[in-house]
């Protein structure tokens, strides 16, 4: 078995990236022959990916893999017309293959497909046509893949998590909020619909009852720069600290040395973070947007008040047992997919079956 992943890798360390790091991490360690495509190209080079020179260079690529007899896996967010473009290119080049699929990352990709131009679900359902299996990593995602009238047995339902363990490294992040309670930890994108301002505002009328709370921060953006100075302007330079990019691993130890995982979105899939965090066993607050699993606190999405109040009922509590994901993770599930992609390619469905 040869996987090819097509997708982010980091730097940055976002959702999708962080995945395909893992995924590629994971199938080494399982003696199965991976490399990753990275899709951005501007992205540096590195031993870790095969970079690409923009549509035509990534077409070339992966064609070279196909016809190699490597399975291509495509992660992408779904959630806009250049998304579902790479995703065209990478199954076009996936047809003299073994077989490709794709996952869907992001939980806005429903509401671009429901309220975007028909020429969007048109160009989705032609992509998910040129795949053996599309995952979809929340329930609303493979919804949203089934209206499209992709037959139910080429998509899975399967979350983006995949268990990293914490290192026992000392964290010289940790140093400066040493002593300092509640610890908070957040995962995020410096864009609007992660959240930030709204974790700013509970930050700061947090603080008159707990003034020693501290929040550390990991992500990047395009709007970092506005996060720093909105942290200035409200005087929080010593309450929320901004870690920038943090290598995943790091990110899961500074997690595990938290009292709790805050997810502030107003919009969102089904976030890695909350599944890592209580894999830790440590708590999460996040908001009722998007696919939570079982034992998220959430509050009501945009609603300060119901976040203040269930971070000060939560951040107290004892840490939970850690998740037994170790076991019972995805990681055979995904195996389980590649596997069956090895398998002759069934006859091509009938045209009514593609039919709403």
């Amino acid at each position: 078995m040869k996987i090819l992943l097509v997708g982010p890798y980091p730097p940055p360390h976002g959702g999708v990236s962080v995945h395909v790091y893992e995924a590629r991490r994971q199938l080494h360690l399982s003696g199965i022959e991976c490399q990753v495509v990275n899709v951005d190209p501007r992205a540096p080079a590195s031993d870790n990916f095969i970079s690409i020179r923009g549509g035509a260079d990534l077409f070339r690529t992966l064609l070279d893999f196909a016809r190699k007899g490597w399975i291509l896996h495509v992660h992408t967010n779904g959630h806009n017309r250049k998304s579902w473009l790479v995703a065209l290119t990478a199954g076009l080049a996936g047809l003299p293959g073994p077989g490709s699929m794709l996952t869907l990352h992001s939980g806005m990709a429903p509401a671009y497909l429901a309220h975007g131009r028909v020429s969007a679900r048109l160009l989705a359902r032609l992509v998910c046509s040129l795949y053996r299996r599309v995952i979809a990593v929340a329930p609303e995602v493979r919804t949203t893949v089934l209206s499209l009238g992709v037959p139910a047995a080429r998509v899975e339902l399967l979350p983006a998590f995949l268990f990293t363990a914490p290192s026992p490294a000392e964290l010289p992040e940790l140093r400066m909020v040493e002593g300092r309670r509640p610890l908070l930890a957040s995962t995020l994108f410096f864009r609007r619909e992660y959240g930030f301002e709204l974790l700013v505002e509970a930050i700061d009328r947090l603080r008159c009852e707990h003034p020693e709370i501290a929040c550390l921060v990991m992500g990047s953006g395009e709007r970092q720069a506005e996060a720093m100075q909105l942290l200035t302007k409200r005087r929080l330079e010593n309450c929320i600290y901004l870690l920038g990019n943090v290598p995943h691993q790091k990110c899961i130890s500074v997690m595990s040395r938290c009292d709790l995982l805050v997810r502030p979105a107003l919009a969102d899939g089904d976030a890695s973070s909350v599944r890592e965090a209580l894999s830790l066993g440590v708590p999460v607050v996040a908001s009722d947007v998007g696919n939570r699993p079982a034992g998220t606190v959430l509050f009501r999405t945009g609603d300060l008040d119901d976040l203040v109040s269930k971070i000060e009922e939560t951040w107290s509590r004892p840490h939970l047992p850690p998740g037994n994901y170790q076991a019972t993770g995805n990681f055979k599930s995904l195996l389980d997919i590649y596997g069956s992609l090895e398998k002759p390619r069934l006859t091509a469905p009938r045209r009514e079956q593609w039919e709403n």
